[in-house]
């Protein structure tokens, strides 16, 4: 609930009373869980990079090749961001905002998470499964904003050309242009 909130309105524009009333309690029960609207804030986003964080994990550490476990991130992180539509929305926020709220959270949990994508891409240019030529730095950073981008005007594609970027067959879809993507950039075949 309170997720939800930050997303439609942000940080800023909610309010502690707003998001009791959400959920049905009085506000000061909620400064029992949390001291202050921040805490909250930054309780939200620390839940919603422990599940991204579960994920990347379970990638790196399968079986597959390392070009099949690509693909399955790619995937993953695509029903992910669709799962956790307020997520993007925060996250948007999060990055265009230099002096936000949750800008200490971000510090804190991309550059792990990036450099754990970068270590599995070096190691793939290591043993040959992908391009060496490829900076595995710049190559997330590209990912990263083309994946979340694509959510983030979701709202507004479907105000201007009336198309639900975020019904399944769409979502299908994105999953198979960005897998060909990577494959193409990054794959050695």
């Amino acid at each position: 609930m309170a997720q939800a909130l930050f997303a439609e309105r942000g940080y800023r524009g909610t309010s502690l009373r707003d998001i009791a009333k959400r959920i049905g309690v009085k506000a000061p029960s909620l400064l029992h869980h949390f001291p202050s609207k921040q805490q909250l804030y930054l309780a939200v986003l620390d839940q919603v990079f422990a599940s991204v964080e579960d994920a990347a994990k379970a990638i790196v550490w399968t079986r597959e090749s390392r070009q099949e476990r690509m693909r399955q991130a790619v995937a993953d992180m695509v029903d992910f961001i669709a799962s956790h539509p307020d997520l993007v929305r925060i996250m948007w926020k999060e990055m265009a905002d230099e002096s936000g709220v949750g800008r200490q959270v971000l510090k804190r949990r991309l550059p792990p998470l990036f450099s754990t994508a970068v270590k599995f891409i070096f190691r793939g240019q290591r043993d040959g499964e992908f391009r060496s030529e490829v900076d595995p730095l710049h190559f997330m950073w590209g990912l990263n904003a083309i994946t979340i981008g694509y959510f983030a005007i979701a709202a507004m594609i479907r105000r201007l050309w009336n198309i639900n970027l975020l019904e399944p067959a769409m979502i299908d879809r994105r999953k198979r242009e960005l897998t060909d993507m990577v494959e193409r950039t990054l794959f050695n075949v």
